[in-house]
């Protein structure tokens, strides 16, 4: 319902704030604070609005893309806000804004007549619909001149009658709320959906009340799969495998939960409205099977909840679910890991150290996909991830086939068929991961479902590709090797022929018939297992399997028929089977692959071994450690990391001779001790003997995870490492420059050193570690006027266009809290922040004061609970309430996902030098100034993302690296290497440090170039103490670039700086 006399109001005050020349991102802002007010109900566009502010677009604009952003996008609606639609000017610039983003969103694939545009200044709004009369572009893309306008509403709300309000009542319902328009993404899902979500909030009640019920009636059954679960899924952290996590499982419980019924909705290919029996299906798996999918929903941990006589209790809540979902549009799918982000937001929250739960970029898993299928050649891909996570690897190496072998509905062959269903495979621990890794395989192969002959089996595993944390282990005795199955603490043993490739069919089919005939015969009187009962499911079995055995092996698979179903039968009289079905069906899979693939790729778990608690988990991986050679030796052996383990393992185990892999690792195993063994392939002499030469070497961008990463290549076979790996330095998505990489030796140590094609040889980088600041944004959030008081707290007050911290909210488009005004906060929350407006070459400004949502606790950032704010005054817990509703999101949120996105606020330690060194991130020439840290609390330092910064351990050192950095010679140098984007050269970021050579202080030239470098540092310093340049040194004074090139300009007509820039020229030389 909207609130008529809630709108009159806000257009009357809209109106006048027009009328008084605000801007239009005022009167953007005012409306979204009014937007609740006036829609009470809370409709999901509300949010979608929210959200969408300041939304990325991508359109074509003549022979080029163009990037921009949208003021807003809700769904497949394209809004533009203008301060004034009555100036002819100022209405033509938005309509034409407004053609640019619907371009853009017929870019995206979605069809000209589901895309719809607004153009309003929040009183009158303009509705249009979009016809497509060109395009698109040679890049693929829609130009605004492929999209003609047509106008469909008009509002004017400034004259307040009834029927205005009624048409625009209407304009909504027809251009916001309308159903099926919201674009489902790994982002949307998180906002709907996530554990931060309103959604979230008010049904977790609903799941822990089930739980808690079904532990309380089923004591047995709950220990039992308490047991299990810890067995399983407790060994991913650091703990004994104890004690049960409540929480964890109630989340993923809820997670699963959500899944399935997303799925639902994407099988239909729109939103669905069930009925209490098919919620019921659903719940429980049939709706699936019914559909032919006959493992997309096991009975797993929580499928004692889906069954009666609990699974009733969630009905109400799938129903409210479906009900939120008819405002998704589920025929345009994101064709990237939907999932990904609501796992990582898991392991987040829970603190966890969850394995193979690192958020892969999905644009890193295309590039590797696509990469490592050009190396198979003319090779059948069949592709492993041995950790798949939500499955961002097996979605991308599904559509990097199809696109090879042009698989499609339009284009299917049997052949096609056959290839694409038994192409990739995943395995994972955590049974949540499973699940949306399911889902994710779905999603990437629905289309092809209606042309599938055959059941269809979706190829993903809750199991350990390890063999560690498996129910069934390898025994030798005198009498041969069998298999153990240990089931609830009873164990059974198999015949071993049932464990090779070629009997997998027999396998499998004598795990799924053996439940539901254990099962079948615990509802009877009990009594004895007769031959000719076994004699039948023996026959049973090899019908299904089509298989032919010899009777002595005929014999063995009746035997162990037996010890399995009196097993099973036993449990399930006791009410403790159900979930060893799902175990068993699942944890056997990896023991049937071996050298069945010819492609890994995979993100395999970062975990040091010192975080793993010491149980049987630990103790297998060390010898894994051992087996590979791979343990180093003294003080460097904790740090040992458990993703070379599992990279090592799985080429050994599932890769045929000749396959090739990919994975992404720690960024320490270019130069770490504890990798050494690694770099000098010390498992090729090991006791496993593995052959496995590396091939390609990437570095990938800081921002890309929250440390730093590279994606290491080879193959499987005897033959040699070249001596240059080829590379890639990627400087930001899917940009990157050509490389080579060496292993170079000095002493007792190792690391694989760059080259980059074309630029000064020899320069191995980056030899300083620099990392960008955080994300300080919407500055207008964070940034105030703070005066002192007496007590040491803050009073806060807003910055004006006229004070000298106007350029710290000058360029920012969120309005935030800007207005903000509050007397004592404290000053706990006050921190001294550096930007790039602070720097000008060899000088730094006075910092910044910064307000930060969270607490620092011996150098931790922790995030604000709910007994911090209640122990804040009553001032500073008034300004992050308000900082909370600008942003529409938690203070916890906020930090996490803004400010701390990949833990560039976490990584802010300067304890590690007695100098700072700054450099810019932004503009197309590096600047850079050192700082002394000696009397200054360094834990009250902030950077900020457009600086990079690097603790320096002398003075020296800090002078040598501005010295470097601000030196023309050094800006000539990383010309070449510069991507060019829409709008020229793209900034610089890491490019300068991959040329720095490392420090010597022993080093003529080197000790020449600070002694030139201090002469014209004095000279710039005296120049500066007074006149124009002391003015061109402040933030305030003008554009950043028109400051730097003046700047530059005057240190260049220096006395000397000739001298100093040879020194420079002769230090940077090959």
């Amino acid at each position: 319902m909207m609130d008529r006399e809630q709108l009159r109001a806000f257009a009357l005050r809209a109106q006048a704030m027009m009328d008084g020349g605000a801007p239009e991102d005022s009167l953007r802002h005012f409306l979204s604070s009014r937007l609740s007010s006036i829609f009470p109900d809370s409709p999901w566009w509300i949010q979608a609005h929210m959200e969408g502010t300041e939304a990325h677009v991508r359109f074509s604009a003549g022979e080029r893309s163009r990037r921009g952003f949208a003021d807003a996008l809700v769904g497949k609606t394209a809004i533009e806000y203008e301060k004034n639609l009555t100036r002819r000017a100022i209405f033509d610039e938005g309509y034409h804004q407004v053609r640019e983003y619907c371009a853009a969103l017929r870019s995206r694939g979605i069809e000209q007549e589901e895309i719809l545009g607004v153009l309003s200044d929040t009183v009158r709004w303009y509705g249009y619909t979009v016809q497509v009369t060109g395009g698109p572009a040679a890049d693929g893309l829609y130009a605004p001149e492929h999209i003609a306008l047509r106008e469909a509403a008009f509002v004017d709300l400034s004259d307040g009658t009834e029927e205005s309000l009624d048409r625009f009542e209407l304009l909504v319902q027809q251009f916001l709320g309308r159903a099926q328009s919201r674009l489902l993404s790994a982002k949307t899902l998180v906002w709907d959906f996530g554990l931060e979500s309103r959604f979230y909030q008010e049904n977790l009640p609903v799941f822990q009340a089930l739980t808690a019920r079904a532990m309380a009636e089923r004591p047995d059954y709950a220990a039992l799969m308490q047991q299990v679960w810890q067995h399983f899924v407790a060994c991913l952290g650091g703990t004994d495998y104890g004690p049960f996590s409540l929480e964890t499982y109630v989340n993923e419980f809820y997670l699963v939960t959500v899944a399935k019924i997303i799925c639902v909705n994407i099988l239909a290919g729109e939103p669905l409205l069930s009925g209490p029996e098919e919620i019921r299906d659903i719940l429980s798996g049939a709706y699936f099977t019914r559909q032919n999918l006959f493992n997309l929903v096991d009975y797993d941990y929580f499928g004692w909840l889906n069954h009666d006589p609990y699974g009733g209790e969630l009905v109400e809540f799938v129903a409210g679910m479906q009900r939120r979902l008819t405002a998704y549009d589920f025929s345009h799918i994101s064709d990237q890991d939907i999932f990904g982000q609501l796992l990582s937001q898991l392991a987040n929250r829970e603190h966890r150290l969850m394995l193979g739960q690192e958020f892969t970029p999905h644009w890193i898993a295309r590039a590797m996909a696509r990469r490592t299928l050009a190396r198979l050649g003319e090779n059948t891909p069949r592709m492993l991830d041995m950790c798949c996570g939500s499955g961002v690897f097996l979605i991308e190496a599904v559509q990097a086939i199809r696109r090879q072998y042009d698989i499609s509905p339009q284009s299917w062959t049997p052949e096609k068929d056959a290839l694409i269903f038994s192409s990739v495979m995943g395995f994972d621990i955590d049974p949540l991961a499973v699940m949306l890794a399911k889902v994710n395989w779905v999603i990437a192969m629905r289309d092809l479902f209606p042309r599938h002959h055959g059941a269809i089996t979706v190829p993903v595993y809750h199991a350990d590709s390890l063999f560690v944390a498996t129910p069934i282990t390898r025994r030798e005795t005198e009498g041969g090797v069998s298999y153990v199955l240990r089931v609830d603490g009873q164990e059974v043993a198999l015949p071993a022929f049932l464990f090779t490739p070629a009997r997998r069919r027999t396998l499998d089919a004598f795990l799924s018939r053996a439940y539901p005939v254990a099962l079948a015969r615990a509802g009877e009187p009990e009594g004895p297992l007769e031959d000719a009962l076994l004699d039948r499911f023996t026959r049973a079995v090899l019908q299904e399997s089509g298989d032919v055995l010899p009777d002595p092996q005929r014999a063995q698979l009746k035997e162990a028929a037996r010890r399995l179903l009196q097993t099973l039968e036993h449990l399930e009289r006791a009410g403790r089977h159900g979930i060893w079905h799902f175990i068993l069906s699942n944890s056997y899979k990896p023991g049937l692959t071996g050298g069945q693939f010819n492609c890994i790729l995979s993100n395999p778990p970062w975990m040091a071994m010192s975080k793993l608690a010491n149980n049987p988990y630990k103790l297998a991986l060390q010898g894994l450690a051992e087996r590979y050679g791979i343990k180093p030796a003294g003080p460097s052996h904790p740090h040992m990391e458990l993703a070379a383990i599992f990279l090592l393992s799985a080429v050994d185990r599932y890769l045929k001779e000749g396959g090739q892999w990919s994975a992404v690792l720690p960024g320490s195993l270019l130069s770490g001790m504890n990798h050494a063994p690694l770099r000098e392939e010390a498992y090729r002499t090991s006791a496993a003997a593995l052959d496995m030469p590396f091939r390609e070497l990437w570095e990938l961008p800081p921002t890309a995870f929250k440390t730093k990463a590279i994606v290491l290549s080879g193959a499987k076979g005897p033959a040699a490492t070249p001596e240059a790996l080829t590379g890639r330095t990627y400087t930001g998505e899917d940009e990157y420059l050509p490389c080579s990489y060496t292993l170079s030796r000095q002493g007792g140590r190792s690391a694989w050193t760059s080259q980059t094609g074309g630029g000064p040889e020899g320069q191995s980088g980056p030899h300083f570690p620099f990392t960008q600041g955080c994300d300080l944004f919407p500055r207008t959030s964070l940034f105030h006027r703070c005066t002192p008081r007496p007590d040491g707290d803050w009073d806060l007050s807003p910055i004006t266009k006229t004070g000298p911290l106007w350029y710290l909210v000058s360029d920012s488009k969120k309005k935030g809290c800007g207005s903000l005004s509050a007397t004592g906060f404290s000053q706990e929350f006050v921190f001294d922040a550096y930007l790039s407006k602070h720097l000008s070459p060899f000088y730094l400004a006075e910092p910044a004061k910064v307000i930060l949502p969270g607490r620092k606790e011996d150098g931790r950032w922790l995030v604000l609970t709910p007994t911090d704010r209640a122990l804040m005054n009553a001032s500073t817990a008034y300004v992050f309430a308000q900082l909370e509703q600008a942003q529409g999101q938690s203070l916890a949120a906020y930090l996490k996902d803004t400010i701390n996105i990949y833990g560039k606020l976490m990584k802010q330690d300067f304890s590690a030098g007695d100098w700072l060194v700054l450099s810019s991130a932004s503009g197309s020439n590096p600047c850079a100034a050192c700082l002394p840290l000696a009397g200054r609390e360094r834990t009250r330092l902030v950077v900020d993302q457009t600086l990079y910064w690097y603790a320096a351990a002398s003075e020296d050192e800090a002078v040598y690296l501005a010295a470097l950095l601000n030196s023309a010679a050094l800006a000539q140098a990383i010309r070449a290497f510069q991507p060019e984007g829409g709008f020229g050269e793209r900034h610089i970021h890491t490019i300068p440090y991959r040329l720095l050579p490392p420090y010597d202080p022993e080093a003529s030239a080197h000790r020449r170039l600070l002694q030139h470098a201090r002469t014209l540092m004095e000279q710039w310093s005296r120049l500066c103490s007074s006149g124009k340049f002391a003015n061109l040194l402040q933030p305030n004074s003008g554009a950043l670039h028109s400051r730097r090139r003046r700047q530059q300009e005057a240190i260049r007509a220096l006395p000397a700086y000739g001298d100093y820039e040879a020194a420079c020229g002769q230090v940077l030389q090959p």
